[in-house]
């Protein structure tokens, strides 16, 4: 059974957009390892910081307020 962290994990991927590669990391460059790890470490800040986020209404984006604002 996974547990909850992977399962969070693996929906996120699930729902992930196109747009969500678009080039800017140049995810389509990289090996099947290293977009593991990426996703890895996205999701690892994705849930670090998931208290905190706040979707946009109009654009659906996420973005982190800044806690100095």
């Amino acid at each position: 059974m996974k547990d909850r962290a992977q399962e969070q994990a693996l929906e996120a991927v699930r729902h992930s957009r196109p747009q969500d590669y678009d080039g800017h990391t140049e995810f389509d460059r990289m090996t099947p390892g290293q977009r593991l790890a990426w996703l890895d470490e996205a999701t690892l800040l994705v849930f670090s910081h998931k208290k905190t986020a706040v979707r946009s209404p109009t654009t659906g984006k996420i973005s982190i307020p800044n806690p100095k604002s």
